[in-house]
Formats: structure tokens, C-alpha cells, sequence
């Protein structure tokens, strides 16, 4: 059976006032991004105190933590060239550095996340697959596979999933073309966070084309809506038109039963969040009713 969660930054960046006010609506399953200023698992011994002592007094739970890992450009082979040694040297420095932090990710961060996950009970990590940097759409980089090979290993290892996030002018923007990274990759470890939204961003048409390439390798979903604009670029609304009836009855009749993560981009967030919850609630009723 679905099950619905909420990003806590999505409703406050306080988790417990989020966590509070979720919970009044019957929401107790979240998805942990941002702790006030910081992004997990850049959190104090305090703070994970806190936050366990938080999920006890409302009975609820983490499901899923998002630290944002492999967010960024994954450098070139080798820097840019210049003949003017000004140039030359800060194009090095820019590179050299962008390599160091795909190692932080993978050696520091992920670890990190993962450790945090097991001490919270979550069983998922989200990550996105590396930003394209203008590059074309199309097959990633070699080195792209091995790193999120390696990652997935490690989760595997920690006895968790990682699920990389469609989003726009990533590799893995499109449902197809997440489709082709995960098969890539080829570990059992690698599974999808379906961003419907994210996936309209990037110019396809989510359900049923988008949703139709990923069928079976979902692991969990986004909840927000979009619209295109007058100059062809596309907007997050409250309403817009991504077939959200189809895909969650597609979801269902699949025999999906994962999560469905409310995260509007919106303001105010509250309203928007009660707003979106009181939707996603009637879909999947209405859905789950029409099996």
C-alpha cells in the first residue's frame, strides 16, 4: 500500500514544528533534507539527540534522508587548457577542486548519511546523478557510472538503497534516461526517486511516457506539480499539468508500496503543504478505490 511522507524543510526548516504540524494532519513518515541552515548529516550529536527524542514524542519516524549527494558537475578528464598562466593555473585550482569534492562526497558524506540512516532506522538515500554542466543530454561520463557503482556498494554494504532523483540538467533528468544510468550502473543498490515534477522540467512528459521507462526500478516519489510558461521554460504550481490521477493509479496497479514524499517547492509553505497532503490523500483513495 502507498504510504505518504513529507519533506520537513518543505513545511519548516525547525523539523520539529514540522514534525508537529504533520503529525496533527495524520502524517508520522518524513523525509530529513534540511535541519534549520544545515543539510544532512551535517548534524551535531545534540542535534540527532533532538531529533530522535522528536520522533518519539510523536510517534513518527525518518523514511528517508536527502544530503544532496552528487548535486554538482562531475569534473572533466583533465582541465582546461590556457596559454596565459593566470588563466592556466585558476582553471587547474577550479578542476582540482571539483575532483576533491566528488571525493568528500564519497568518502566523507556518504559515509556520514549512511551511519545517520542506520542510528534513525531509514532505509533509503537519495541522490541525484551528477549535473551535466551544459553538456548535452545523453549517456553520462564512464566515470559517472563508477562513482555511483561505488556508492551503491557502499549503501549496499550498510544494507541501504540509494535512489537517484530525476532532475532537470542532470544525467538522470528524464525517466529514459535515469532508466539508462541505472541499468549502467547495474547494481541492485541504485533504484530511482520518480520526480514527476523534475522530469516536466526537463522537457518530457512524465506519465505515462516518463513513468513508463522506470517501471519496476522506483524506490520513491515526489509529490509536486508544474506547469509550462509563456516562453516555453516550466514553473512549480499547486495545480498543473502533470497527470498526477494517472500516475498514481499506475503506481498502484504496478503494486507499488513505497512512499509518495510531499515536496511543493511552494509558499507559504504551510497552506501549500496542507494543500498538496489533502490532494495526494484523495488520490490514492480515489485510486486505491478503483482497483
Amino acid at each position: 500500500m502507498i504510504k505518504i511522507s513529507l519533506v520537513t524543510d518543505e513545511l519548516s526548516a525547525d523539523p520539529e514544528s514540522a514534525i508537529e504540524l504533520a503529525a496533527e494532519w495524520g502524517i508520522h513518515d518524513f523525509e530529513l533534507r534540511g535541519y534549520f541552515a544545515e543539510r544532512v548529516p551535517q548534524l551535531t550529536a545534540y542535534q540527532v539527540r533532538q531529533l530522535g527524542l522528536m520522533l518519539d514524542d510523536f510517534g513518527a519516524r525518518v523514511v528517508v534522508l536527502s544530503p544532496g549527494l552528487f548535486k554538482m558537475p562531475y569534473p572533466a578528464v583533465d582541465p582546461v587548457r590556457w596559454s596565459f598562466t593566470v588563466l592556466d593555473q585558476g582553471a587547474f585550482e577550479g578542476w582540482e577542486s571539483a575532483r576533491r569534492l566528488v571525493q568528500t562526497h564519497v568518502k566523507e558524506i556518504l559515509p556520514k548519511t549512511l551511519d545517520l540512516a542506520n542510528s534513525l532506522g531509514a532505509r533509503i538515500i537519495i541522490c541525484f546523478g551528477f549535473h551535466r554542466a551544459g553538456k548535452e543530454p545523453g549517456s553520462p561520463p564512464r566515470a559517472v557510472i563508477d562513482i555511483l557503482g561505488e556508492a551503491a556498494e557502499k549503501a549496499a554494504s550498510a544494507g541501504i538503497i540509494l535512489a537517484v532523483e530525476t532532475e532537470e540538467g542532470y544525467w538522470a533528468d528524464t525517466g529514459e534516461r535515469t532508466r539508462q544510468v541505472i541499468e549502467q550502473v547495474n547494481h541492485p543498490a541504485l533504484r530511482v526517486n520518480w520526480d514527476p515534477g523534475n522530469a516536466f522540467c526537463a522537457g518530457e512528459r512524465p506519465f505515462p511516457g516518463g513513468y513508463a521507462a522506470l517501471r519496476g526500478l522506483i524506490q520513491h516519489v515526489h509529490f509536486k506539480d508544474a506547469r509550462r510558461t509563456a516562453d516555453g521554460g516550466a514553473e512549480f504550481v499547486a495545480r498543473g499539468e502533470i497527470d498526477w490521477q494517472g500516475q498514481v493509479q499506475a503506481l498502484i496497479r504496478d503494486g507499488y508500496d513505497g512512499y509518495i514524499s510531499i515536496e511543493t517547492h511552494l509558499r507559504p509553505k504551510i497552506a501549500e503543504a496542507k494543500a498538496a497532503y489533502d490532494r495526494l490523500s484523495r488520490l490514492i483513495a480515489e485510486a486505491q478505490q478503483g482497483v
